[in-house]
């Protein structure tokens, strides 16, 4: 599974790439962070570093931190 992520943040979204709600979370994601350095990575390289933006559904990204 692929991931977009913010190197400056730590923060990163899970890409969907047939999901038109989750292109349009990812368009947002990139626009809130258009002045850092974003990466397109496997989750894996990630997920025990970054937080997450989780893509529920709702109006708006919610975040779950993963540094547990």
């Amino acid at each position: 599974m692929r991931a977009r992520a913010c190197i400056k943040c730590k923060e990163y979204m899970v890409i969907h790439a047939n999901n038109p709600l989750n292109q349009n979370k990812i368009d947002f994601f990139e626009r809130k962070h258009h002045l850092h350095t974003l990466i397109t990575v496997n989750l894996d390289e990630i997920k025990d570093q970054y937080t997450i933006i989780k893509n529920n559904g709702s109006n708006g990204p919610t975040e779950e931190n993963h540094n547990s």
